[in-house]
């Protein structure tokens, strides 16, 4: 999904291969979702995940904007690189380096 406006996922699983999958994307919703590739997304925003589940996901969620994660496992390392406007509520986060260079504008 490179380039993509008002996307919506439910009850999907990207695996290990589906790596740099959401790019440049605007307007996503993904619930109740497993997430196992590394680089996902990159320079997208207006981002919600709900009961998503990131396996492994090094490199995952650079240089995007407006991200709302709820209810939600984070494991990766270098997770959130570079974003900005992130909310995060019951969400917990395993990894190295994880939202380094984040800001709030």
């Amino acid at each position: 999904m490179w380039y993509d406006d008002n996307v919506k996922v439910e009850n999907t699983t990207f695996e290990t291969m589906s790596r740099i999958g959401i790019w440049y994307t605007k307007n996503i919703l993904m619930k109740n979702s497993a997430l196992q590739a590394p680089k996902l997304f990159r320079r997208a925003s207006h981002i919600k995940l709900d009961n998503v589940h990131f396996v492994d996901v090094e490199e995952t969620m650079w240089t995007c904007n407006d991200i709302k994660i709820t209810n939600s496992q984070i494991n990766g390392d270098h997770f959130g690189k570079d974003s900005k406007n992130i909310y995060l509520d019951h969400v917990s986060v395993v990894g190295n380096y994880v939202f380094l260079w984040c800001r709030k504008y």
